[in-house]
């Protein structure tokens, strides 16, 4: 497997990954919207603070991460994924992401997790990312 910079080609194949992703996830009861994540995916590759890049294996894309850097309220600079799909290789995204945000200055980094997945968190946590319980939220 190898890592390399997404391209606007390889929203073809990361989609049916998102639509697998959020089937999984706690928040499967809810619409997706393809447009929006396809949003996120351009913006992020063009965004100067933007991170998108795709896990290769056998010449086919089994994973995504994109993410962006962004100060938040309190003007600290941070990280933040805006999606992570992958069938392999996710260590070596979410490693890279790391390292690329800490390039960049970025105080923090915050994954989202909604997979529901133990082997995803244990990864996580593996990884040096710890839960972190500030985040209040409400399905409405």
């Amino acid at each position: 497997m190898n890592l390399r910079d997404a391209t606007f080609d390889d929203m073809k194949a990361l989609m049916p990954l998102a639509r697998e992703a959020h089937l999984k996830s706690w928040m499967r009861d809810m619409p997706m919207n393809e447009a929006i994540v396809q949003r996120n995916f351009v913006v992020a590759m063009q965004f100067d603070d933007g991170y998108a890049k795709v896990v290769m294996k056998d010449d086919e894309v089994v994973g995504g991460l994109v993410g962006l850097i962004a100060d938040n309220h309190f003007g600290i600079r941070h990280a933040q994924d805006l999606f992570c799909f992958s069938r392999g290789g996710t260590e070596m995204l979410i490693g890279n992401f790391l390292g690329w945000a800490k390039e960049r200055g970025a105080e923090f980094v915050h994954m989202t997790d909604i997979s529901m997945n133990l082997r995803y968190q244990k990864l996580c946590q593996t990884l040096g990312l710890e839960r972190a319980g500030v985040n209040l939220m409400r399905i409405l």
